[in-house]
């Protein structure tokens, strides 16, 4: 019995800490932020409460915020992002993802993309990940209205 009280307690504090992260991810809104917590991230780590935490939860909170629409294997896709919502992303999450190889692709892309600084973080990560995870642009024509990946 106490083997499973244990159990639950442990469950229950893990998804607090889950909500936490993805609390705070909430934070970073715009690109200029969340390109500033991951060079902070690849400069200085991602210990608890630092600048490159961030990036860290951001990343975490992006994922669990579809981890209840996902199907394993299925891509990641994003809707109504770009300057007139009207377009759409996907990408094939890697089995393993770093925050380190994340933080990167954020920042590069960024620096590839210098209007990117000016949309949402959400647009840029997904754009990011879209760039080095591509998607078969037929899973985009499963969904109605969907446009193919970005170049």
């Amino acid at each position: 019995m106490k083997k499973i009280a244990k159990l639950a307690l442990g469950v229950m504090l893990g998804a607090a800490g889950m909500t936490g992260s993805a609390h705070a991810a909430a934070d970073i809104e715009d690109s200029e932020t969340l390109i500033l917590a991951c060079q902070s991230l690849l400069d200085n780590g991602a210990a608890e409460g630092s600048k490159g935490a961030a990036c860290k939860e951001f990343v975490t909170g992006l994922v669990l915020a579809q981890e209840g629409t996902l199907t394993l294997g299925e891509p990641f896709r994003a809707h109504r992002i770009g300057p007139n919502e009207d377009q759409n992303a996907c990408f094939e999450l890697p089995d393993k993802l770093s925050y380190r190889d994340f933080a990167q692709q954020v920042i590069s892309y960024a620096d590839d993309n210098p209007d990117m600084r000016s949309r949402p973080a959400y647009e840029l990560a997904v754009r990011a990940l879209e760039r080095k995870y591509p998607c078969d642009p037929e899973d985009l024509k499963e969904v109605p209205g969907a446009d193919a990946p970005a170049e």
